[in-house]
């Protein structure tokens, strides 16, 4: 993905990352695609592409624009998910372009039926997330731009503590925390996992501290846009119960211990 304004730091690295869990998830993903070639155009959805179908970039590059304004470039090993509401959003082609074309509805039923395929899902939703957001602040004066979408930890470093409000929802994609309750490790988390649910679903402070154990690097999604991502993707509630479960088993087993 290739941003036509200067995109904040952490760009680059959630482009690569976002490029390599749509290439594991694909080569897991039971569908066939059909392929769609496009020629130069001005209005990508003229030339057959459709906002009922998620496409990934084989090759070429697509432009998209909101209100004739070009955002931002997809490029090889890129997903798209079409914004077809009203005819804001256009995609424009400068050059040939070839798209596998997978249809939403047969993904998302794959999704829900694989945990794996969920857990990457929910990845990829929330590092695209993490770039939008980048994107969006290249395009925005610095004074109106409040969310922080990407985020750095060192070794020691706190990204979650206890008892603070839950105003996000974390995705680990690089690195490895504890998990400490009342200064006691508890548990750990590691790459690929969504921290900060729980609380943030049921209302409550945090009930834990995730403390970085070596380098982490996050994807800092806020409280209403992962509740929107709940509500339209059901495939991440599959992954996020797998992750919950997984987390708890880990906390009643330290709880054994530490009670023998």
């Amino acid at each position: 993905m290739i941003s036509v304004a200067e995109a904040s730091g952490g760009f680059p690295a959630l482009t690569r990352m976002y490029k390599r869990l749509v290439n594991d998830f694909i080569s897991q993903l039971p569908i066939q695609p059909q392929t769609l070639p496009l020629v130069p155009t001005e209005d990508a959805f003229k030339h057959g592409m459709c906002g009922d179908t998620t496409y990934v970039v084989k090759g070429g590059m697509l432009g998209m624009r909101c209100r004739e304004k070009k955002l931002f470039i997809w490029d090889e090993g890129d997903m798209i998910l079409p914004d077809a509401g009203n005819g804001e959003v256009t995609y424009y082609a400068e050059s040939a372009v070839l798209l596998a074309a997978y249809p939403t509805v047969k993904l998302v039923e794959a999704v829900i039926a694989d945990a794996q395929l969920a857990k990457l899902w929910t990845r990829i939703l929330t590092t695209q997330q993490g770039i939008l957001v980048r994107l969006l602040s290249a395009h925005m004066p610095e004074e109106s731009f409040t969310t922080t979408g990407f985020a750095y930890f060192e070794p020691g470093d706190i990204i979650i503590r206890q008892g603070e409000p839950a105003d996000y929802v974390f995705s680990l994609f690089e690195g490895d925390a504890d998990v400490v309750v009342d200064n006691v490790v508890v548990g750990s988390v590691s790459e690929g996992e969504v921290v900060g649910a729980i609380a943030l679903l049921t209302h409550s402070p945090r009930s834990a501290t995730v403390r970085a154990k070596s380098r982490c690097s996050v994807v800092k999604v806020p409280k209403h846009q992962f509740k929107d991502l709940i509500r339209t993707n059901p495939g991440m509630i599959h992954s996020l119960l797998s992750d919950m479960a997984r987390q708890i088993k880990t906390l009643n087993g330290q709880v054994v211990e530490l009670s023998a």
